[in-house]
């Protein structure tokens, strides 16, 4: 027997951040994404799933490996190896010369990622400047002296230019505070170690909570899911948590048309609030209650979960 769980967030933008999309000239773009309104078309800041896949995929796999993983050090992007731990959970794409070719669907999707509020990246100016070590000083603004250690490194002449001078550039950048409704869907997960480092729920719960921490393209990087006065007893996770056999949940996905943050919560909460426990089958873990039980999963600890107990007690 195998179980699934579906985590819901609205997570913060707790300072500036980069999301890459495309590079102009000495303007590096963050993606976007546009929403049909009623009053016409509008385009909203975006945490796109594929960038936040990408960052969990990073952060399993540098925890499988400071485990003693042995197969994760022959995986990696874009020549996953089909073999390891990982990529039998995220999938994998086997196109190497002269080994098994192949693929292995993913079991964790992530989606959403639409800001709720209607606002414009901020766009700061930046500069790039050299600095190299030179006769043991770091030397920044010598330019003839950095031109002299780049001909030394084979640089050809025409760049030496380039390099040897700071360069003005401008970055686009998602404003601090902005909001986005994140969900992850995962399933089929296997319960028991086994012969794995981690389980299939502990992995998905530690690349939850780890991707929320190194979320962003460059620096600073980060998101924190939001807290809200919603269960009555002070401000909590806006976080719910499905672990289930039977798909019996009200999922709280918010419309990318929505642009009140104000009415997103609400829509959140009531939707959250929605399902209840159905024993055997389905169980809703929500605020700080779901976000005690994902720092559980993630660190291998035991949880309130009755599902998960109820699988382990059964392959004994």
């Amino acid at each position: 027997m195998k179980v699934n769980i579906d985590i819901y967030a609205i997570v913060e933008a707790t300072q500036e951040l980069h999301f890459g999309n495309v590079k102009d000239l000495n303007v590096n773009r963050i993606e976007l994404v546009t929403v049909p309104g009623i009053d016409g078309e509008i385009q909203k800041l975006y945490m796109s799933p594929t960038k936040v896949r990408g960052v969990a995929r990073r952060a399993l796999l540098w925890k499988l490996n400071d485990l003693g993983d042995e197969k994760i050090k022959s995986c990696g992007i874009p020549a996953t190896c089909g073999q390891c731990d990982l990529c039998q959970l995220f999938g994998g794409l086997m196109t190497t010369a002269g080994g098994e070719e192949g693929s292995i669907a993913s079991r964790v999707f992530q989606a959403g990622g639409v800001a709720i509020q209607e606002a414009s990246p901020e766009i700061k100016q930046r500069l790039s400047s050299p600095t190299y070590i030179i006769d043991g000083q770091i030397g920044q603004y010598n330019k003839e002296e950095i031109k002299k250690l780049l001909a030394t490194r084979g640089i050809p002449q025409d760049a030496q230019e380039r390099l040897s001078q700071p360069m003005p550039y401008e970055k686009e950048y998602v404003v601090a505070g902005a909001l986005f409704p994140i969900y992850w869907h995962s399933l089929l997960l296997e319960t028991e170690k086994r012969k794995k480092k981690m389980s299939e729920p502990q992995m998905v719960a530690y690349s939850f909570l780890e991707t929320l921490k190194r979320i962003g393209a460059g620096h600073p990087k980060g998101a924190e899911i939001f807290h809200h006065d919603w269960l009555g007893n002070g401000k909590e996770p806006l976080l719910t948590v499905d672990i289930y056999k039977e798909p019996l949940g009200k999922r709280p996905v918010i419309s990318p048309m929505e642009t009140d943050v104000e009415k997103a919560i609400e829509e959140f909460v009531r939707k959250s609030k929605a399902s209840d426990t159905v024993e055997h089958k389905f169980e809703r873990h929500v605020g700080e209650t779901a976000h005690r039980l994902l720092r559980k999963l993630a660190s291998g600890e035991e949880t309130e979960s009755s599902l998960l107990s109820e699988e382990k007690n059964e392959t004994i």
